[in-house]
């Protein structure tokens, strides 16, 4: 085998291992994506029930106003962090107004709040990665 032909067999090889690595890794994403799938519809068939009724139970604690303030905030602290420690997030609600995580539920005006911004929380809103299952309900400012 002359050099021109080991150069040729050798490049060769390594144009096929080349698109043989590429092919894996697109399998790889493809199956991952699968998987975030898979896991999303399981979160959501039974997960999301039980969540769903913690951030009611989380509301009506949010909105306590009666003889032991310090407990309430206690046990809605322990039902956040067990809901984050499953995989759920908090939508933050203190970086304006976003339509994707959040749903105005009123318009006021606020000395000093500049437009678009929100002004109060009604509801807390709630996420899993990406999906907003549960957009913060908030009032803005006009």
């Amino acid at each position: 085998m002359t050099d021109e032909e080991k150069l040729d067999y050798l490049i060769n090889l390594f144009t096929r291992r080349l698109t043989d690595d590429k092919d894996k890794r697109r399998l790889i994403e493809e199956q991952e994506v699968r998987l975030r799938q898979a896991e999303g519809g399981l979160f959501r068939d039974l997960q999301l029930p039980l969540v769903r009724g913690i951030a009611a139970v989380i509301d009506r604690l949010d909105k306590y106003e009666g003889a032991d303030p310090g407990f309430v905030q206690g046990v809605r602290d322990e039902l956040l962090e067990l809901l984050e420690l499953n995989g759920i997030r908090e939508v933050p609600t203190d970086q304006g107004f976003d339509r994707a995580q959040h749903e105005a539920a009123a318009v006021r005006a606020e000395e000093g709040a500049e437009p678009g911004s929100i002004v109060e929380v009604w509801n807390r809103g709630y996420a899993r990665d990406t999906w907003v299952f549960r957009p913060a309900r908030v009032v803005i400012a006009p």
